[in-house]
This record gives C-alpha cells, structure tokens and sequence, in this order.
C-alpha cells in the first residue's frame, strides 16, 4: 500500500509545530539567548520559508520521483530542531517564571551556577548553525524540484458546526440510516424468539466491513427482542481477550441492566467464581448474550458454562469473520453467512450518503456514470460504500469536482480487491481531512482494539498535543469537540453511544481503519506501538503506545525524543526502570495501572503538560511534584489520594485540576462523593478552567479563594456548612465563564443558604445541589441555558416540578430525597425539551400529574422508593415519546396496577417501548 501522499501532511504538522515552539521562546527567554537569539531567529524564518514550499510538494509526492525523500528531510530537520529547543528549555526551567517574579538577579545566578549557562548557550549555538547547514542542504535540493511557494491551504474547520449545535443529532440518525437488511434482520429476530426452548447459538458470518455488527445491533435492539428476553448483553470481543474477562464483561453487562449491585473485587475473580456469579444471575431467565466480533473458533468451548440451558428459549449470539466458527460450537444453532450488498441496495446506500441534502437522496443523471465507476470499487462493502458517499457529499456536485475524486480513486487501484480497495477508500476520506484533523485521527491509533474512547479522554489529549488550533470566543476544549463532531459527521469515527444531550458519549474507529491508521501512523514515524518489532536503537520515536504488557518494550533503550507515552496495560508492572530515560515526555497516560506510589522519576520529567494517574493506587503525591511547572492538566480522579502539598500551587498553567472518586454504603441510596483538600492559596492558579472536587470542611476563606479563578469552566466544592452559604454566593458572582457546579454539604439535615445570588453565570448548563435547601433558590428559574439539575437532599416544601418547568432548555431533572410535599405537577407546556426524569426517594409523595402538552420529549422515566405512590403518573398515556419506563423499591399496589396485561393502569403505560420492573 503507497503511503507517500501524507508524508507532506506529516512534515506540514511537524515544521508548524517546531515554528510556534521557536516564536515562544524568542518571546519568553530572549534575555536568556544572548548572542544565540539571531541564530534561533533565522532558523525560524527558514523553517517558516520551507514551510511554504510543503503543499506544492505534497501535491507532486505521487508522481515525482525524490520528492518523498526531500518531505521527509524536511520533517526530520524539523524534529531535530525541537529535540534542540526542548532540550534547551529543560536546562533553563525557572527562568520565565522567577523572571515575571522580578527576581531577576537571583534567577540568573541560580542559573548560571546550576548549568553553567556559558557553556549550554554555546552549545545550542553550535546545534543551531548544524541544524541550518542541513537546512540550506535541504532548499538547494529544492531549487532542483522547482517547488512553487503557496499560501497555506484553507482550513474545513472554518465550516465546521459549533459541539452546542444540536444538528448533531441528525448525524446520529443518519449513521442509523442502513440499507439490504430487512430481510435478514426479520430473519435474525424469528431465530431469536421463535422456535427451539433449548439455548441456542446463532453465527452472523461475514468479511469486515460487511455490515455484521449493525445486522446483529437492529435486531437486538427491537422492541420484539427487547421484550422478550429477560435480561441482555453487547459484548466486544478483542483479539486478546482472556476467558475471565470476557466473563467478567458479562457478568457487568447484565447485572448493569438490571440495576443490581456488582459484587465487590469482581476485577480480581478468576474464572470460576465469574462463572458461578454468572449462573447464579441468569438462573430461570430467558437471555440473550452477544458476543460481537470473535476472532477464535474455540470462543464458545472456553465460555459455555457460564451460560446454562434452562430450557427457556435463551439465545448466544456471535458475529465473526471466521467461516467455521459454527464446527465448534456443541448447541443447536443457525448460522447466517452475510453477503456485501447487491447492487440496487450498494446503489441506494450510496445515494443516500452522496446525496442526502440538496439531491434527497437521488443522483443527477450528469453523474451517474462516474458514481457507478466509483460504487463498483467499494465491492459491496457498506463500510466502503458510506465513506465514499460521506466523501463526496461534501463536494461540490459537478462532474470536474467529481472527476477529481474519481482520478485520484482510480490511481493504483486495478489490481486490488477486498481489504484493499477498502483501505484505498478509507484512506481517500483521510486525504480530505485538513491538516489539524489528519493529526487527530492519526492519533486514534494510540488505543487498543475495541478501546471505547470516551469524548473527555480524546479531546484533553488532542488539545495538550498542540493540534488543536485556537479559535475566537472557544476554550480549546470546545475547539476540540468541533473536531471530533467533524470526524464523527465524515463517518470516520464510529459513534458507540451519545448521551441525553447529543453529545459524543463514547466512540471508536472500525477495525479496519484502524489497522490502517496504525502502519500509517508507524511509517510515518507519528506514533509507535510498542509491539511493532520494528524498534531500532537509533529510531527518533516521538510518541509511543504500549498495549496489553511491555514484554517487548526493550527498557535498556533511551528515548531521548520521547514526547508522549500512553500506557493501555492494566496488569502491566512499571518498577523504577521504566521511567527512565523519558525526560523530554510532555504527555504521560498512565490510567488504571498498578501503580501504588508516586515514581521519584516523574519529577524530573518537567516538560510534562499532561499527567493521568487515574484509576491508580497512589495514595498521596509528594511536594516534588511542584517541579512539573509546565503542567497544564493533573488528573487523579478514583485514586485514594486526598490532600495535596503546598508546592502545587507552583504549577501556574495547570488548567484541570480533577482528584475524586465515589464510594458506597450499604446502608445509604446514594453515593458519597471524595474530594481533595488543598493548601491555602488556590485563588493564584488564575489559568484553572476545571477544578473538581474540592474538600473545604467550612472554610469560608477558601470558598471566597475560588472568586479569583474567573476563567473557571467547571468547579465541585464538598464540604459547605451553613455559614459557607454567603460566601459562595460572593465567589459565584464573579465566575462568569462557570458552565458546570457541583455542590455539596456536610450536613444533609443543615440548610446551604443561596439565596444571596443575585447575579448567578448566565451559562451554566449543569448544576448539582447536594445539601438541604430552605426554600428553591429563585435564581436557578433564571438560568435558561440549564441543561441538567441534579437536586439531593433538598427537603423542598413547594413542588419543585411546578417551579422549575418553565426552564426552556433542561433536559436532565434527577429529583433525590428533595421534597417533601404529596404532590407534583407539571402544566401544559411545561419541560418542553426534557428527555430524562428521576423521581428517587420522595418519601411523602402520592400523587404525580402530568397535564397533556407537557413533556413532549421525555423519553425516560425513573421512579425508586417513593414509599407511598400507588400509581404511575397521571397523563402518563399522554408522553407519546415516552421510551423507557425503570421502577425499582416501590409499593406492590404500584407493581399490580401496571401489571401486563390485566393491571388496572398497564392501558396507560402499554405503548412505552421498555418497562423494567425490579422488586
């Protein structure tokens, strides 16, 4: 496969970073250069200068010969240049800071007697004259080529939707928008439900890319399915999958639907005990398992006693590549071999992608031949089919535009078949990408296969990698999400789940371009997996990757141009070798590994802006960690770690600030929330957009500290007492930017006093009040960008459904032990926008009303211990959308009212798609 065309990409992203790194340090540490300053300048405007010469190389890298060679010299002078400039900066860490501090004299002479400045300067002089020299080599190469100078090309982010714009959700319909499988998904329900009481197994066979997991997922998710099985599970099946964690994954899956409590170490069970939980859940229960995308033929053989035959019409279900899969399997089964699409229905798929907007779904006669050449190399494969339609939709619709694509499709092309037209497709979608995206995608190739990437994860990395570009009135973070929704509507990101607000939950890349992504991503010396065999004492890695165990990782190895390391290994030991050797790291991902202490090591890595110890067992950090002075993100959330040292406040661009976890009592409903205590002084991190949770056990002082973080974006405060109340209010006032709160009390019996706010952000979206309130703060009915309110432990006296229904834009209500009233009532009209409402714990409740004309769009419904209501709510019948009914802990005059199908209220309740009832 021919790779070269994204080599000037590469080398674009790389002289653009190595450009803006150069402009910082002319910018902050021009006293500190000296005489080297002219030298650093000049290599910038040559950078600058070759820079504007890659596009034109990038458009003749196919077609002439020594082009590739030349792009590549480019990009490894500019690697260089930046293994040059962060060495440097790593000898002078405290200048920028001790010099803004005025204490100019002192940073100097603790400079000059540390480093011996001398000497360091005259060696970057000497590395800067070298880098030159191969950089004027490198533009009489060019002259040769004779490469026009170009602008640089307009960037498709100008176009992209806003991450609030809620035309997202259209895109979410679309990607559900599949043709060919009617007729097989009837087939696959009537398997399901009909015939045999016996377990069976049912085999969705097919090449990748044919379409299996979306066949197997419509018929799971039927309203016919869904009724009839008791309890279901989706599993995702690795390559490397053991047999306790599949189980394990199980086991999770079910007892999550049923809302039952995970058993406690369920991560440390072996085998055997997974396999009793297991059958001990699914005793007398008719089931239906997935298992998607198997890639052994012994699958069934290493699983089958965990899924017992009760003679109750239970159903395993496979999807997988390999034909035989059914030889091994000791059940009855039927298997079903899925085709690529024939041609009418590869035909309408095609023109529903490519022309879904201005055309309706209809190709223009002037293009029709030119859709068919193009159609016919995509073999049938769905995958194929909707990543050139996505492709070409976006173009213009002429036949030279079209013309265009079809050349460039049609270029070494002839003599391939399967797989590889697939990735020549796929690949076309990526040589679309502007520069910005084609780095975020790549980057994508960081995750182990089936990794559910979560939007918060992907974002944060891409925005401390540097590729994502600012953008007027955004944080970066929200710049960030423009560029995932971007790739999420060129359908190269599969969309696993959105949440109630039409966001990105999770998502991931197909196998195959994931595959893809991975050999680009190596060739082109952007990202390396550690168990690529390739690795050579002398390769300039740049980021690394190590999945599943770091048995091939040599550790005698020196990585001097190291920049980011992520770790996917969650039994993978890390001693104090490990972390050798890694001093230039700037991104360290350390999630979920059996790390119990702070290495030593870390300390001294003090060009890292991003740290995750998430999901660790460190349990505290020490003071060193003020050494890490260019920290922009610390993330530690679910460790043990509760306070931090004094010097963290010397991490002045920290910008996230998370460190909590959850832990649950038997003998309370509702989770108890840890936060992280802080030293006095908080109010100096001015850059902190994110600071969640933090502990301040009645300290006034520091709640009113929390007024000097204006650019704060998210912020969670545990600890408030009554008198906190004033002082809260004070700090809120000022935090204009504020989109997301959390609090909560000491005390559930002591009211938190708000009504002091006269002027609350205007933006906040999410609210959570944890605390006993004595009234409804009349502020929160003024908050019309409220997207989700979370009210606990309030003990209201007025209905708060009646209070809060005009808010035009909630669309989240979770009520916890928060009234105490008998009654709500919600208007016509009212929660014109809510999908989800939780009614938990209201004790003294009898009735709920719910006029005809309200909530339109409510498509869940939760209601648990409500110890005295009877009956579902009055003008239920009437929530049309109404999707999901869940009740759990309430009275047995309840459970028989709606009783199928005689209970004298199931009429009311009778066309909601799914009503779980738990005892």
């Amino acid at each position: 496969m021919n790779y070269r065309s994204e080599m000037g990409d590469m080398a674009s992203i790389a002289v653009k970073v190595v450009v803006e790194k150069l402009a910082t340090l002319l910018a902050e540490e021009a006293q500190f250069l000296g005489g080297v300053r002219r030298g650093v300048s000049e290599l910038r405007d040559d950078l600058e200068s070759m820079r504007s010469f890659l596009q034109d190389a990038e458009s003749r890298i196919e077609t002439e010969k020594g082009v590739e060679t030349w792009v590549k010299q480019v990009r490894d002078a500019a690697h260089d240049t930046e293994d040059i400039i962060d060495e440097f900066s790593s000898r002078f860490p405290l200048l920028s800071q001790q010099q803004r501090n005025g204490n100019f004299l002192f940073s100097l002479r603790r400079v000059f007697d540390h480093i011996r400045h001398l000497r360091t300067l005259h060696r970057l002089a000497v590395q800067i004259d070298d880098v030159r020299r191969k950089i004027k080599d490198i533009s009489e190469r060019r002259n040769a080529f004779s490469f026009r100078r170009t602008e640089e090309a307009t960037s498709s982010s100008s176009v992209l939707n806003t991450w609030h714009d809620l035309r997202l959700a259209s895109l979410f319909i679309d990607e559900a928008d599949v043709v060919g499988i009617e007729n097989p998904k009837s087939l696959l329900i009537s398997w399901l439900i009909e015939g045999e009481h016996n377990l069976t197994a049912i085999s969705v066979v097919g090449t990748g890319g044919v379409g299996k997991t979306t066949l197997v997922k419509k018929a799971y998710d039927s309203q016919a399915v869904k009724k009839h099985f008791d309890c279901h599970a989706w599993i995702t099946v690795s390559k490397s999958f053991t047999t306790a964690e599949l189980l394990r994954s199980a086991l999770k899956d079910l007892m999550e639907e049923t809302k039952d409590r995970i058993p406690e170490g369920i991560e440390t069970m072996g085998e055997v005990q997974v396999v009793n939980k297991l059958r001990e859940h699914l005793k007398e229960k008719r089931y239906v398992v997935v298992f998607d995308d198997v890639w052994s033929t012994n699958a069934w053989e290493v699983i089958k006693f965990a899924f017992p035959n009760y003679c109750c019409g239970s159903r395993v279900v496979f999807t997988t590549r390999i034909s035989d899969i059914e030889a091994s399997i000791d059940i009855l089964g039927h298997v079903y071999h899925l085709q690529p699409l024939p041609e009418e229905e590869a035909w309408k798929l095609f023109s529903m992608k490519a022309f879904r907007r201005e055309h309706k779904g209809v190709c223009p006669k002037e293009l029709e031949s030119m859709s068919q050449s193009m159609l016919k190399k995509c073999g049938g494969l769905p995958i194929a089919i909707v990543a050139i339609g996505s492709l070409l939709s976006k173009k213009d619709k002429n036949v030279l535009e079209w013309k265009k694509v079809h050349d460039s499709l049609s270029f070494d092309m002839e003599s391939n078949s399967g797989l590889k037209s697939l990735e020549r497709i796929l690949l076309l979608s990526y040589h679309d990408l502007p520069y910005h995206l084609k780095c975020c995608f790549l980057y994508l190739s960081v995750f182990p296969e089936d990794y559910l990437i979560k939007r918060p994860k992907i974002i944060r990395l891409w925005v401390v990698e540097r590729f994502v570009e600012e953008k007027q009135g955004l944080t970066m973070e929200e710049a960030a999400e423009e560029y995932l929704n971007e790739l999420v509507s060129r359908n190269m990101i599969q969309v696993v789940q959105i949440d109630n607000f039409n966001r990105v939950n999770t998502c991931r890349v197909h196998d195959v371009m994931r595959e893809i992504i991975q050999l680009k991503s190596r060739n082109e010396s952007f990202l390396v997996i550690v168990n690529d065999k390739r690795m050579s004492v002398d390769e300039k890695i740049r980021r690394m990757a190590i999945h599943d165990s770091c048995e091939e990782l040599p550790l005698d190895m020196r990585f001097a141009s190291l920049r980011s390391l992520l770790v996917f290994a969650p039994s993978m030991s890390l001693g104090k070798a490990f972390f050798k050797g890694f001093r230039l790291l700037t991104l360290l991902e350390l999630d979920g590994t059996p790390l119990y202490e702070f290495p030593r090591e870390l300390s001294e890595m003090i060009q890292l802006r991003y740290l995750s110890l998430r999901q660790t067992m460190i349990r505290e950090l020490p003071e060193s960690i003020g050494k890490l002075r260019n920290l922009e993100i610390l993330d530690f959330k679910f460790t043990k770690i509760s306070t931090l040292p004094h010097r963290i406040l010397k991490l002045k661009h920290l910008v996230q600030l998370q460190g909590y976890r959850y832990s649950f009592n038997l003998s309370e409903l509702f989770a108890d929330t840890h936060g992280i205590s802080l030293p006095v002084g908080i109010g100096a991190m001015t850059r902190l957009q994110k600071l969640r949770h933090v502990e301040v056990n009645g300290n006034g002082d520091m709640v009113r500290e929390f007024g000097k973080l204006t650019e704060l974006r998210r912020l969670g405060i545990l600890g408030l007492t009554r008198e906190n109340g004033m002082d809260l209010c004070y700090s809120l006032e000022k935090l204009k930017h504020l989109f997301s709160l959390y609090v909560v009390s000491i005390s559930t019996t002591e009211p938190l006093h708000l009504d002091s706010l006269s002027t609350p952000p205007q933006f906040i979206q999410r609210l959570y009040l944890k605390c006993r309130l004595p009234n409804l703060p009349e502020w929160i009915t003024s908050l019309n960008y409220l997207a989700k309110l979370v009210l606990q432990y309030s003990n209201l006296n007025e209905d708060p459904l009646k209070a809060l229904q005009g808010l035009p834009n909630l669309v989240v209500l979770d009520l916890r032990d928060a009234y105490e009233g008998k009654e709500l009532c919600c208007d016509d009209g009212g929660y014109a926008r809510l999908k989800k409402l939780c009614l938990l714990s209201l004790r003294q409740l009898k009735i709920m009303r719910v006029e005809q004309g309200a909530m339109p769009e409510l498509r869940g419904l939760d209601i648990a211990f409500c110890d005295k209501l009877e009956m579902v709510p009055l003008g239920i019948q009437h929530l049309r959308n109404l999707q999901d009914l869940n009740v759990w802990n309430m009275p047995d005059e309840f459970y028989r009212k709606i009783e199928r199908p005689h209970g004298e209220d199931f009429w009311k309740v009778q066309h909601v798609a799914t009503i779980q009832v738990f005892i």
